[in-house]
């Protein structure tokens, strides 16, 4: 394939790269605030950066990002655009058909929001009983793993806004940002009930906060300490991780079709 990015195909190239693969990398984002500084599209830039570094290494297609999630625990900063997790789960599913009617039979999400994982299982599942292929990445789970060793600051580094996500996007962004004259947030005394045994943390326990009661800027952490050098060596270790696992799904049987369920 010359070409891995739907939208700058034309309909017979799409026609004709449908003969070399049926696998499309499906980014899905968020349009959301990000401290004080941080851009609004951070995720959906993110998004579609690693989706290209990875498509060019799996020969995929990549589909158009969605740069709109379930952001609703966000919406008291302006700018945070978000969607209900059911229509979310829906709109996935119906892009995701459109694809499928064309010859696409391997679906990934590449995941940039956390607020999107749950839509994307409802997705997903729906699109197994019609013997489709899914699954999805969490990618910043997948950066932070990527991103320990790197880290200089003591204050939250994997926080929504530390760190490791500053450094990342300082690498991705297509829009120039400055977080040199961010000062470093501790979480809310509040955030540490809801991660500590919550499944934000790993734990059994699930709870339903808003993001004030983390943070007054919409972020916390240290973004001051993070460097696009950073960045650019966690994205191309989590490209790597991902790149083997997209071979791998690439081969894997079709589930058989179950339209009854």
């Amino acid at each position: 394939m010359t070409k891995h990015v739907l939208a700058e195909m034309s309909s017979p190239e799409f026609r004709k790269a449908l003969e070399e693969t049926d696998t499309v990398l499906l980014p899905v984002a968020s349009t959301e605030v990000l401290g004080d500084r941080g851009p609004l599209g951070a995720d959906t830039f993110v998004a579609d950066d690693v989706a290209r570094k990875v498509a060019s290494q799996t020969d995929c297609f990549v589909a158009p990002t969605v740069p709109v999630g379930e952001a609703s625990d966000l919406r008291f900063w302006p700018g945070t655009i978000w969607i209900d997790g059911e229509l979310l789960g829906r709109l996935y599913l119906e892009i995701c058909s459109s694809l499928v009617c064309h010859g696409i039979r391997r679906i990934l999400f590449l995941n940039t929001h956390l607020g999107n994982l749950r839509s994307v299982d409802y997705c997903g599942r729906a699109l197994r009983r019609r013997g489709v292929l899914a699954a999805q990445v969490d990618w910043w789970r997948v950066a932070f793993a990527c991103g320990e060793d790197l880290v200089e600051s003591t204050e939250s580094p994997k926080g929504h806004g530390g760190e490791i996500l500053a450094s990342v996007v300082l690498a991705a962004s297509p829009v120039a940002v400055d977080f040199t004259r961010v000062r470093a947030e501790a979480p809310k005394k509040a955030a540490y009930f809801h991660a500590k045994g919550s499944s934000v943390g790993g734990g059994p326990f699930y709870t339903y906060p808003d993001f004030r009661d983390f943070t007054a800027s919409g972020g916390w952490g240290d973004p001051a300490k993070g460097t696009a050098e950073k960045g650019r060596i966690i994205i191309e270790r989590a490209v790597e991780r991902i790149t083997d696992f997209v071979l791998e799904f690439k081969i894997q049987p079709l589930p058989e079709m179950r339209p009854d369920l």
